[in-house]
């Protein structure tokens, strides 16, 4: 068993404030026949909260060890990266530019909204593809290089191996939470775009010699030519910051695409009886683009007997999106209870 140091030597800036706590799903649990618990990075201070700002922590440390006075990153409008960006500069006294893709609002709403009264300068581009919105943001950066900014880009996602490390402090966190209640998690079931959430928990396992199942549940399958090799790669550069010597091998992922349905931000089964039981069973709030994809996975494999107990849902928050008008649309129009009723 490999044996967990006293502390992880990584330089990080506090932006929470304190430690997300985890919470017992009691009603989803015995709706589903399964003990639920949920890791509650929906709550926090700076920026509304989420994952991101977990690896927030680390890139902006060394992005001011760098002596950068500008981030630039990308991300759909829809971004809970990006909205976590822009708050966590706000706070920081750093200037930020947010370069974004997908069709753009009528109205400014959700994260758009959120970015916006942030102060970041927002660059929509339109309905682009992954690969043309990174070569956007290039441009971005060198006309603000030339302009005399400092600039330090973020990766989509603050997917980096600096990203990844920090989970690896979250998923020990975490498992002391909860062996503090005398639980011990068989699995742990979160949505993954970026890859360093993921990256970092499963590498957060890997230190501590533990078996706990990791399930990844792909919610945006397209922003990588090759996801687990990418993911592999942000695994063992976390690994490179915390841990030298510690490898993880493509046998320790576990994603999954089955919940991705068409796509980022578009449909897929299960989403709604997601959204739907969390908000009726337990008052917690997940959204389509990225939370209910995750608990959905979840419903699903409990359904099928294809999941072990106690399950910890880490949700990475992203609640924002919900008021979006069009996913809010699609959410009334496809749950019975809400289409039924009238405004």
């Amino acid at each position: 068993m490999t044996t967990q140091p006293e502390h992880l030597d990584l330089p990080r800036i506090d932006l929470r404030g304190f430690v997300s706590p985890v919470q017992l799903l009691p009603r989803l649990g015995d709706h589903l026949g399964l003990e639920v618990w949920c890791k509650r990075d929906d709550l926090g201070s700076v920026g509304l909260a989420g994952n991101k700002v977990r690896k927030l922590e680390a890139e902006l440390a060394h992005a001011r060890a760098l002596g950068a006075t500008h981030i630039v990153t990308e991300g759909s409008r829809h971004s809970n990266a990006t909205r976590a960006a822009a708050a966590a500069a706000a706070a920081l006294g750093l200037r930020c530019t947010l370069v974004l893709c997908h069709d753009e609002p009528k109205e400014p709403v959700g994260n758009l909204l959120l970015d916006a009264l942030f102060g970041a300068d927002l660059r929509l581009v339109g309905d682009v593809s992954w690969v043309e919105l990174a070569g956007l943001t290039t441009d971005v950066v060198r006309e603000l290089e030339v302009a005399g900014e400092r600039v330090h880009r973020l990766p989509i996602g603050s997917a980096t191996g600096r990203g990844a490390a920090s989970f690896v402090h979250a998923y020990l966190e975490a498992t002391d939470q909860l062996a503090a209640h005398g639980v011990a998690p068989r699995t742990i079931v979160h949505a993954s775009s970026g890859g360093s959430t993921h990256a970092g928990l499963v590498l957060g396992r890997t230190l501590r010699g533990q078996a706990t199942r990791i399930l990844g549940v792909v919610v945006a399958g397209e922003v990588y030519e090759d996801v687990p090799g990418t993911y592999l790669r942000l695994a063992n550069e976390g690994a490179d910051l915390v841990a030298p010597g510690l490898r993880v091998t493509g046998s320790d992922l576990e994603l999954t695409q089955d919940y991705l349905g068409e796509g980022y931000g578009e449909a897929a089964p299960g989403v709604t009886e997601a959204i739907d039981l969390m908000a009726r069973l337990e008052g917690i709030v997940v959204d389509p683009v990225y939370t209910a994809k995750a608990v959905a996975a979840i419903i699903d494999l409990a359904g099928r007997g294809l999941i072990e107990g106690p399950v910890l849902f880490w949700h990475t928050g992203g609640y924002h999106s919900m008021f979006d008008p069009s996913l809010a649309a699609r959410v009334w129009a496809n749950l019975p209870r809400l289409r039924d009723l009238r405004l």
